[in-house]
């Protein structure tokens, strides 16, 4: 006799549907050269899930939301630790200086400029709001995802500084965001009437800690990964699996450990790199690398699905005035924020930062999956505007989405941004580079200072003659791995 049990294949039919919609809707709008020109993948998304959040309206009787777990611990891991593997390590760490003023000074200016603006118009607003709550939401709002310009930035094929720039800065704003979120939400817990100067005091040492913490479990799982990977190089089907476990693994320890997840996988990613491609076969390397790009691209395809989804949500708070507010704060705190930070960054940069890249960076500070992740794992217990938040955050990103995303393309042409021809390095562009570092580590020495260079020429040393030779199977040095 024919029986459906359906409980019991519930849940993996469910996701397995999720999955082959969003493959089925990634055919369909790349199929149509016109579309994907115009919009970018994530702008597609939002209307697919605004399409079927039409049809469910109508037949399911209960909001589908972005569960907290599922973000934090299944769909943010993977976009992390694909962004943190495929970042150009060389040009990272010589432009970090920089990235890292962005990152962290430029994040820091956009919460509490953002912040503070909604702190000065809050008697315009339909409710009364604390500021620990609004300074909650504008850290969460100023997680950028650059998915959309950087696929444009690729085409293009744009200059690597401003490349680099916009990408790490991305990465690390991300970090610096969850990390600051995390920490005021232990704040909001105490309640804004009841902090005192050691509260602040002692947030600003968790906040420490944390990074800290994060980024040393980070180095550590690398380094666990590079060696596994070395006394497996002749085990072509373990190999990759390695590559994904280990950097999950730091994530979830340090989550466990009050640590910041995301920066242990993105330093995970970041720095396993250079001795996990040298350990694996070219089978294994191809496996981790478009696996990595599969579960990075379909985690954030999954979460923009559901912020369409949430346009039809029944909790929806709608405040125009903190919407409208909002918007214009993101956009004018940001352009103000980039041109300040470049000109301090221009005065010791030999090679400086052009005002149309500066525009195109600021202009490019677009608000997606993370933003709406972190809106959607409030607890409205202790932050009773929650609904109000979301419903502005879906505004924002939907308006950077589908009028910033749409144009960047166009602005990057008509400004004529300065592009970069991209080649295969040579032994004498190799030789070339290094060259000048020596030299430029050679004139440190003589004026008789330590700069980026004689640090540079050390680092590289100790590298290749002792963590190389320890973590892969091949003590061929390489300078740069791809």
């Amino acid at each position: 006799m024919l029986k459906f049990e359906w409980h019991d294949v519930q849940t993996p039919v469910f996701i397995s549907l999720w999955m082959v919609f969003i493959m089925l809707v990634k055919i369909i709008f790349h199929a149509s050269e016109k579309l994907v020109v115009v919009f970018p993948d994530s702008a597609l998304l939002i209307v697919a899930g605004f399409f079927v959040g039409t049809i469910m309206d109508h037949f399911v009787p209960h909001d589908i939301y972005l569960d907290p777990d599922l973000f934090f611990l299944y769909l943010l891991p993977p976009i992390a630790l694909e962004a943190g593997y495929f970042l150009p390590n060389r040009a990272f760490f010589r432009n970090l200086g920089t990235i890292l003023t962005y990152a962290v000074i430029g994040t820091l200016w956009n919460i509490t400029s953002i912040g503070m603006v909604l702190y000065w118009f809050g008697p315009f607003f339909s409710q009364e709001i604390p500021l620990i709550d609004l300074m909650l939401f504008s850290t969460l709002i100023s997680a950028v995802d650059p998915v959309a310009v950087l696929s444009v930035f690729t085409e293009i094929n744009v200059n690597e500084l401003l490349y680099i720039c916009v990408f790490g800065e991305s990465l690390l704003n991300d970090a610096v965001t969850i990390v600051l979120y995390h920490t005021l939400t232990e704040m909001g817990i105490i309640g804004s009437e009841n902090l005192e100067t050691k509260d602040f005091a002692r947030a600003s040492g968790s906040f420490i800690l944390v990074v800290v913490g994060g980024v040393l479990i980070g180095i550590l799982a690398a380094a666990i990964t590079g060696l596994t990977t070395k006394f497996a190089n002749t085990l072509n089907v373990v190999q990759p699996l390695i590559c994904l476990l280990f950097p999950y693994l730091a994530y979830l320890l340090s989550e466990m450990a009050h640590y910041s997840g995301i920066l242990s996988i993105v330093v995970c990613g970041l720095f396993m790199k250079p001795y996990v491609t040298n350990n694996l076969s070219d089978e294994s390397r191809i496996t981790v690398k478009y696996f990595l790009k599969t579960i990075a691209s379909h985690s954030e395809a999954m979460i923009f699905i559901f912020l369409g989804l949430s346009t039809f949500s029944k909790n929806h708070s709608w405040d125009f005035a903190f919407t409208g507010i909002t918007v214009a704060a993101c956009l004018i705190s940001r352009f103000i924020g980039t041109y300040v930070l470049s000109y301090l960054c221009n005065k010791h940069r030999m090679e400086k930062i052009g005002l149309v890249d500066q525009f195109i960076m600021a202009y490019g500070g677009l608000r997606g999956a993370i933003c709406y992740g972190l809106a959607m794992t409030l607890d409205k217990d202790r932050v009773p505007a929650k609904d109000m938040f979301v419903s502005t955050t879906v505004v924002v990103i939907c308006v950077t989405v589908f009028i910033q995303g749409t144009t960047i393309k166009p602005l990057v042409k008509f400004l004529r941004v300065k592009t970069q021809e991209h080649h295969t390095k040579t032994v004498t562009d190799i030789f070339m580079t290094n060259a000048r570092d020596d030299m430029m580590a050679g004139i440190e020495a003589i004026a008789g200072i330590h700069g980026k260079y004689f640090w540079n020429r050390r680092l590289r040393k100790f590298n290749r003659d002792y963590v190389k030779p320890f973590l892969t199977t091949n003590k061929q040095l390489q300078e740069e791995m791809k």
